[in-house]
């Protein structure tokens, strides 16, 4: 999933005396930081397939007038898992509104009406869809091979859930095979793999998933949890100190390198 183009820009004020409009955009900064860091802590959340644990921080940041299309089809996806059908077309269109080629959230749009009965809307939305993608060689567009990945990574989760981690593997590899930029699907599968012992794997997968976003902080998360199993406490911590420079809130990167901290310094 991409991020939209933020709305608005800041800039500094001279009214006022000098040096006011340079506090007042540090304030502003700091607020565009929080948001950011809500919408992160949302996303990571709806990746993992929490959607009540990530409704909070991404309804925060909209309430903070945080323009995102993402940050609307996610809100969309969770209200339509909900039944609120009405809710989720209005999120969706307001997403595209920001991002008219926001594939993911026109297909979700003409699904969310199919499901109400307005069939003849959303065929007008699955082929616009189809005319900004269309099929190359037997081949399905960018959206349809989303809409898949993402059904086999949720397969994938449920798999995880019930401890069958090779099943699960099996399932992020055939989404990776349909979109091998996806980060989520590549740190995912990292999670299966090292739940299955295979930890070249696991390191492979996280290592991949900070390639493709070296931001990733759940990555850098999981990246020190490896190390830390290898017994490499100093590259453990260096993980969580990157993944806290990037988010100061993350309560688990806070807790890990507590405690490896702890440990290093007692000397067990």
């Amino acid at each position: 999933m991409s991020w939209a183009t933020p709305f608005g820009a800041t800039g500094s004020s001279t009214e006022g005396g000098p040096g006011q409009g340079g506090r007042e955009e540090r304030q502003v900064d700091k607020v565009a930081t929080d948001t950011r860091l809500l919408i992160r802590r949302g996303t990571a959340a709806f990746r993992a397939g929490a959607y009540a644990e990530a409704e909070r921080p991404l309804l925060e940041a909209m309430a903070r007038d945080a323009n995102y299309a993402n940050v609307y089809h996610m809100l969309g996806v969770i209200a339509s898992q909900r039944g609120a059908s009405g809710r989720a077309i209005e999120l969706f269109r307001r997403a595209l509104a920001l991002n008219p080629r926001y594939s993911e959230a026109q297909l979700n749009l003409a699904i969310t009406l199919a499901e109400t009965g307005a069939f003849d809307q959303a065929a007008e939305e699955i082929g616009r869809v189809r005319a900004r993608e269309p099929v190359e060689a037997g081949r399905p567009g960018a959206a349809a091979r989303g809409a898949l990945a993402n059904a086999h990574a949720d397969l994938a989760r449920q798999y995880h859930a019930l401890g069958m981690y090779a099943d699960a593997v099996g399932e992020y590899d055939k989404a990776i095979g349909l979109c091998p930029d996806f980060a989520d699907l590549h740190l995912a599968r990292a999670v299966s793999c090292r739940e299955r012992g295979d930890d070249a794997g696991a390191a492979a997968a996280v290592t991949r998933a900070l390639e493709l976003n070296p931001r990733y902080v759940d990555a850098h998360v999981t990246q020190g949890r490896l190390y830390q199993q290898a017994g490499q406490t100093a590259a453990a911590i260096a993980a969580w100190q990157r993944a806290l420079a990037l988010d100061p809130g993350h309560k688990l990167a806070r807790v890990y390198l507590a405690q490896a901290t702890a440990s290093r310094v007692a000397g067990t």
